[in-house]
């Protein structure tokens, strides 16, 4: 004989066998009434198939509970091998077959005991099988016949669970809250619930969430859900609902971690509403080695200013706070704190440097921050929301300078020369990448140490010259210049010039010693063509080399000192200054490098600037005097409405405008807070440098 909690507790771990989240607290609890069945010993093919299906051997159990139902139809066990081989087609994922044979044996033994695990079982493969509604209906049914069936929290577990998956949030919360407290003398699957139900907040909207409190109140959620809602109403810049939301989450308990969450977000609220709009901090390394760079962009922000000192008359309403980071990163994370703490700046510009700049914009995310920084130092705005750049970045020059070589000049083959540090090796493998990604190829590359000032290993190197030639090279070189001889007797025959001849002279002779003037077959003649260094192999259309220019300089003349002629050099905006012309104008006539900012830009807005900064400063501007001044003319435009109160008002409206223009080009910030704009091309020609269109 069996009792009836013994046969619920079979039917329990059946079910826990195969149905997630069920049944996992055991037998039933005491006090269910016993009913006396009689049974015989069961027929050896049960048996053995009751054996393959606790060894999980679910083929042969299969084969074997078929084999008793063919050979005893109504025999005694025929429930239980229905059942097991429903469990089994649900462990398989075999859902619809497992639907087949769980309403077997719901319809063929209506008045069974087990009948409610039966049915539990069913609603549980309905979710499994996507279908939530007839889930639910059968759940729905299911808690109306059987208020106290024990497994009454797991089939309301079930049952929000579908509700979840429709997008009814707070009836899959109301659900499980139902749940935690039938399933309150279950502790593993209580506190498993517990979890969920705390992911359900964390995840719900504020309309969810405003549905959900009714039901939290009370509860051990209620401080949960005012503190989501707290904080979705600071994303969104409502302040006083983000204030109410946080003084009922205060209320709503009298654990000290809560009630100190709640705090921190009414003194986050209260430091947001003493921000001062007009306020703008500015971070800058006005000593130090970087102390040249750090004034060139306070001149642009002060010209944008309309002021020529820090004592003089601004016509605007914003205020300019500036502080010296010295290049150092204590001093530029204490600067942000006090410029947001005790100065209450509504955003911060800068700082230049790349260490600088990501101590200042990990500690403006912290503090919430906007934070513009003039850097080009990678990934910086993957900080966070609250950090942005106005500074034209490695990757899109390269990109445009790529955009230049290849699609409007065909050039697909290119060498790099770059220097062995972190900024030569960045360089190069973005270059190289896009290269690819555009189609090109790189057949030579050769890098250099930093400080070095002879190249001729590596140009040897990238041409061919460093290495003995093995002969099969040179017959095929021979042949090749065989071939191109005949070619210029043809051409010399018929007088036509070959595509390309005028543009490619060959190296100049040096003066009194040409060998081409000497007889043919003469001794010296002989003796010079031993000793002459064979023809370099250039199989690049252009160079690319990123370093500054005083490299530059120092690197273009040895090209054709190791005779390589015509070959154009590509490099990056440290080549702009008027030195790398002066030093080695003539050896780099056509080089292209990309800049942020045109001095002689035909453009009024440029000539106007340009026009005051002579005048204020008696220089021309550069590149990082234009970003400081668009940067102030950018902000002075967003705050001219007046709407601009907070940080978060102010991040949305850096977000938000899309049409300002200033002379470095369009200034807009996308998703990530990276400007979106363009560098020109600057092509060095004769004595001075010319914008690409």
């Amino acid at each position: 004989m069996k009792s009836a909690r013994a046969a619920l507790c079979e039917a329990a771990l059946v079910v826990a066998a195969g149905v997630a989240f069920s049944l996992l607290f055991g037998c039933l609890p005491s006090g269910v009434e016993k009913r006396p069945v009689e049974r015989a010993a069961p027929p050896e093919v049960f048996e053995t198939a009751e054996r393959d299906f606790r060894a999980e051997d679910y083929d042969k159990a299969l084969e074997g509970y078929a084999r008793y139902l063919d050979q005893y139809p109504k025999g005694e066990e025929s429930r239980i091998a229905l059942y097991r081989m429903a469990t089994i087609r649900f462990r398989k994922g075999q859902f619809e077959k497992a639907l087949d044979l769980f309403n077997r044996v719901d319809n063929e033994y209506p008045g069974h005991p087990d009948r409610p695990a039966v049915r539990y079982d069913i609603a549980q493969t309905y979710y499994r099988l996507g279908d939530y509604e007839r889930s639910n209906e059968v759940a729905t049914e299911w808690l109306r016949r059987y208020p106290e069936h024990p497994l009454k929290g797991e089939m309301l577990f079930v049952k929000g669970r579908n509700y979840k998956a429709l997008g009814e949030i707070s009836e899959a919360f109301q659900t499980w809250l139902r749940a935690t407290d039938a399933l309150r003398d279950y502790p593993d699957r209580r506190a498993s619930l517990v979890e969920r139900i705390n992911g359900l907040i964390e995840a719900s909207t504020l309309d969810e969430l405003r549905r959900m409190a009714p039901d939290a109140a009370g509860t051990d959620y209620e401080p949960a859900v005012y503190y989501r809602m707290a904080n979705l109403y600071l994303e969104q810049n409502d302040l006083e609902d983000a204030k109410n939301s946080a003084m009922a989450l205060v209320r709503s308990t009298p654990e000290e971690p809560w009630i100190k969450k709640g705090q921190d977000i009414l003194n986050r609220i209260e430091a947001e509403l003493s921000v001062k709009a007009g306020v703008i901090g500015c971070l800058l390394p006005l000593s130090g080695p970087f102390a040249i760079y750090g004034q060139e962009v306070l001149n642009g922000l002060l010209l944008g200013m309309k002021v020529t000192d820090l004592s003089g008359e601004t016509e605007t309403d914003l205020e300019l706070v500036i502080r010296d980071t010295k290049g150092e990163i204590t001093a530029t994370i204490a600067a942000v704190e006090d410029l947001v703490k005790n100065e209450k700046a509504i955003a911060i510009i800068g700082p230049l440097a790349s260490k600088t700049a990501l101590a200042a914009a990990k500690k403006a995310q912290e503090l919430r921050v906007p934070i513009i920084t003039m850097t080009q130092k990678a990934d910086i705005v993957a900080e966070g929301d609250m950090v942005f750049r106005n500074y034209v970045t490695p990757a899109k020059e390269v990109a445009r300078l790529l955009e230049l070589a290849i699609q409007e000049r065909s050039w697909h083959r290119f060498g790099i020369l770059y220097p062995d540090n972190s900024y030569g090796r960045y360089l190069m493998n973005l270059f190289w990448d896009r290269t690819e990604e555009m189609g090109g190829a790189i057949t030579a590359v050769e890098s250099y140490e930093p400080d070095q000032t002879d190249f001729a290993d590596e140009i040897k190197k990238m041409v061919g010259l460093y290495y003995p030639r093995p002969e099969s090279v040179k017959k095929m070189l021979a042949a090749m210049e065989a071939a191109a001889r005949e070619m210029k007797a043809e051409s010399d025959a018929t007088g036509a010039l070959q595509p390309g001849e005028l543009d490619k002279p060959g190296p100049p002779p040096a003066a009194g010693d040409d060998a081409s003037e000497l007889p043919a077959g003469s001794a010296l003649a002989s003796e010079e063509a031993e000793e002459e260094e064979p023809p370099p192999i250039v199989d690049f259309d252009a160079v690319f080399i990123p370093d500054n220019y005083q490299q530059v300089a120092l690197i273009a003349p040895q090209f054709p000192f190791h005779n390589v002629f015509n070959v154009p050099y590509l490099g990056t905006s440290l080549w702009e200054s008027p030195d790398l012309i002066e030093m080695a104008g003539d050896y780099v006539q056509g080089a292209v490098f990309p800049s942020g900012f045109f001095v002689r830009s035909e453009s009024e807005r440029t000539m106007r600037f340009v026009g005051l900064y002579r005048e204020n400063f008696d220089a021309d501007p550069g590149v990082l005097a234009a970003n400081g001044y668009d940067t102030i003319m950018f902000l002075k435009d967003i705050n001219s409405n007046g709407k601009i109160k907070t940080r978060p008002d102010f991040q949305k409206a850096l977000l938000e405008t899309k049409s300002f223009y200033g002379v470095t080009g369009r200034i807009a910030f996308d998703e990530q807070g990276e400007v979106e704009k363009e560098p020109v091309l600057l092509m060095i020609s004769g004595r001075g440098f010319r914008a690409l269109p």
